[in-house]
């Protein structure tokens, strides 16, 4: 069985204050609950890219590794492949979409 839930929110930032947020993994703690580690190679989120991750959990730090599979600033969408603990691993492609009132949609599926 397949579940596919896509939480959303909105926020009264820009989409371009958001893209940068979400495009540079050194802030990646500013909207994940882990901190940045590394990212290989260094810079703004670009396809082929692996951040390094510390997550806490159950009394513990653990190691995530995102691998980003694609970006589109144009269309201001990013998709990251997320290796978790356990073996477990999450797609989840990030989209922006701006707002009436100049804010942003934020959506993971």
């Amino acid at each position: 069985m397949v579940v596919n839930v896509c939480p959303a929110a909105v926020t009264s930032a820009s989409p371009e204050l958001v893209w940068r947020v979400l495009t540079t993994p050194e802030r990646f703690g500013e909207w994940l609950d882990a901190s940045f580690v590394s990212a290989s190679p260094p810079g703004p989120a670009r396809p082929g890219q692996t951040i390094r991750l510390s997550a806490p959990s159950l009394g513990r730090r653990w190691p995530v590794s995102i691998d980003v599979v694609g970006v589109d600033p144009q269309s201001r969408w990013i998709d990251l492949l997320a290796h978790l603990p356990f073996g477990i691993d999450n797609h989840e492609r990030v989209t922006l979409t701006e707002t009436k009132e100049g804010g942003t949609l934020v959506r993971f599926n």
